[in-house]
């Protein structure tokens, strides 16, 4: 499994600079970072019971710990590289070993529990919207972390904020962009978009297949009564579908 760093309000690169320190850690070590994290939990569950001579780590489990405390420190001063003093993060439980997180959550891990909570709420807007709505972008650009807080139609406009919700072009060089290799297939009587994963003919069941569309799915399916009203729409609300693992509170 990789490893994940969690550090409040750095950004997707910064964290990917710690988890590359960590991992530099651990090479050059030649412990791998499994092995690291039991030593490091041997240690630590010894420090809990008061440290009994009875249960003391072992020399290669404290070795090992050792390595895990240094790569935490490596992950944490790369990743907070160039910050202010007082923001600087100490190195204590930051660093573990599971799924990397959605990389929606980690632009902003201050704003995430307020965008994780909208998130159903921009899909039934979406499904049905009537036509172009720039109060609708803008909130779908906070959702997904492109700004920092909810706005106005007039911001959006400021900001130069893409129409998620009127411009198909857009809309498509945004989604291919972040989806190189996926096909994108749109459909324009009756409006419909789908996103089709580059692995979906080898996919030996139906939920290997990670292919979304906006309103009527592969086998006829529908996600809902009525077609999308336009085109970005459409492809807007495939893409933000794609996202919903993402957003799962049970999975993050």
């Amino acid at each position: 499994m990789p490893l994940r760093l969690v550090i409040e309000n750095a950004t997707f690169q910064e964290l990917a600079r710690g988890v590359a320190a960590a991992e530099a850690v651990f090479e050059a070590s030649g412990i791998s970072y499994e092995d690291a994290a039991n030593g490091m939990l041997a240690v630590e569950l010894w420090d809990m019971k008061g440290f009994p001579e009875d249960a003391e780590p072992s020399e290669e489990e404290d070795a090992a710990a050792t390595v895990w405390f240094k790569a935490e420190r490596a992950a944490c001063d790369a990743c907070c590289a160039g910050w202010p003093a007082d923001k600087v993060v100490r190195a204590h439980r930051v660093l573990g070993i599971g799924p990397i997180e959605p990389k929606v959550k980690m632009v902003n891990l201050a704003t995430w529990p307020d965008r994780q909570r909208r998130y159903p709420e921009i899909i039934e807007r979406l499904e049905t919207a009537t036509g172009p709505d720039r109060q609708l972008d803008i909130d779908i650009c906070y959702v997904m972390g492109w700004v920092n807080e909810p706005g106005t139609p007039e911001e959006a406009a400021e900001l130069g904020l893409p129409y998620l919700t009127g411009n198909l072009a857009e809309v498509a060089e945004i989604t291919q962009k972040s989806l190189q290799g996926w096909t994108i297939e749109i459909d324009q009587d009756p409006c419909d978009a789908r996103i089709l994963d580059p692995e979906r003919d080898k996919a030996s069941k139906d939920e290997d297949d990670r292919s979304v569309a906006a309103w009527r799915y592969f086998d006829g399916r529908r996600y809902m009564e009525t077609p999308p009203a336009n085109t970005a729409i459409a492809l807007t609300l495939a893409a933000m579908r794609l996202q919903a693992d993402s957003f799962l509170p049970q999975a993050w």
